[in-house]
């Protein structure tokens, strides 16, 4: 339940990050949900604020793919961590944004199994910077623009 609590906390993050008055729209997997979004988006007024969102694994190209099919432009781009969902940290998906985050990123406390596997992950992505994989596949995604 603890890993529900903080959801219901950062649920709303996405407001941080975008204009007043914006439209959230989520992105599914599905071929399908991605034709409804940009549907739903393209209703909207001209000059509406919009925030996608798409989960893991390949939201980039999901959110990217409805942006052009319902005519946004971009102005920024989020890596979403854990998850798009309830994202407790946005990262600009830019490397030098990246890279602040991963040198600032605390090692996970705790002890056991789970704590040493996070901190293992954590020394890799520190010493490979894989920004692309990590958006790619290990994040959802947050993306901002207007309509």
């Amino acid at each position: 339940m603890a890993g529900f609590a903080q959801s219901d906390r950062w649920g709303e993050n996405w407001l941080v990050v975008s204009p007043p008055g914006s439209v959230r729209v989520r992105i599914g997997r599905r071929r399908r949900d991605r034709r409804a979004a940009a549907a739903d988006v393209q209703r909207l007024a001209p000059g509406t604020g919009v925030v996608l969102q798409a989960p893991a694994p390949f939201a980039r190209s999901r959110t990217r793919r409805v942006a052009v099919a319902a005519g946004i432009e971009i102005e920024r781009e989020y890596i979403a961590l854990p998850n798009a969902e309830a994202p407790a940290y946005l990262v600009e998906d830019r490397p030098a944004a990246f890279d602040v985050f991963v040198d600032a990123m605390p090692t996970p406390p705790g002890s056991g199994i789970r704590a040493g596997v996070r901190a293992a992950m954590l020394s890799v992505v520190r010493s490979l910077r894989p920004r692309r994989l990590v958006a790619a596949l290990g994040s959802g995604r947050v993306v901002v623009g207007r309509r």
